[in-house]
């Protein structure tokens, strides 16, 4: 695919087969991570987790459906591996960057799963919900003073990614000449 056309591809995967994704894969996608651009260079302030393990899988799915209030929803909707991007714990909390670059991060990896046909979603509520726990952030054995921030959930899906007309005015804009 050519860059554009993945990128208009690309959308919200929520059903997949129960199949994960291969090594080479995995790889693959953790290639376009590292490749993303991160403020300043700061590498060692991110940090990736890859879950793969069931029953961690499970607590992290009830602990968002919690969050929401939804005991019976799956906000990692069955997928059998999830990306948490974790970063440094920002010292001034009104500083973003950090979470541009664990979103960019996620993205760059959902774009490199679509070129490949492995459905993917980026996931927010349930890793507010993980932040939000301290037994499943000792679980993740993180790196001391890191939160996770977002993630993606990725997985072998039906579904078959095909360019999409995108409107040119879907987001409001001016322009100051």
């Amino acid at each position: 695919m050519k860059t554009l056309e993945t990128i208009c591809s690309r959308k919200s995967i929520r059903s997949y087969t129960g199949e994960g994704i291969t090594q080479d894969e995995l790889k693959q996608i953790l290639t376009a991570a590292n490749a993303s651009p991160v403020g300043m260079g700061r590498y060692d302030e991110m940090h990736l987790t890859i879950v793969t393990n069931p029953e961690l899988l499970r607590k992290i799915d009830q602990a968002g459906a919690a969050m929401f209030g939804k005991p019976d929803i799956h906000p990692l909707y069955g997928a059998p591996v999830l990306i948490l991007v974790s970063t440094k714990t920002p010292a001034n909390k009104k500083e973003n960057v950090a979470y541009s670059n664990a979103a960019i991060i996620a993205h760059n990896m959902a774009l490199e799963a679509t070129e490949l046909g492995i459905g993917v979603c980026h996931i927010w509520g349930a890793v507010a919900a993980v932040a939000a726990s301290p037994d499943i952030i000792k679980e993740l054995n993180l790196p001391e003073d890191f939160i996770p921030c977002c993630g993606i959930v990725l997985g072998q899906t039906d579904y078959k990614y095909e360019p999409r007309d995108i409107p040119a005015d879907r987001i409001e804009k001016n322009i100051i000449e």
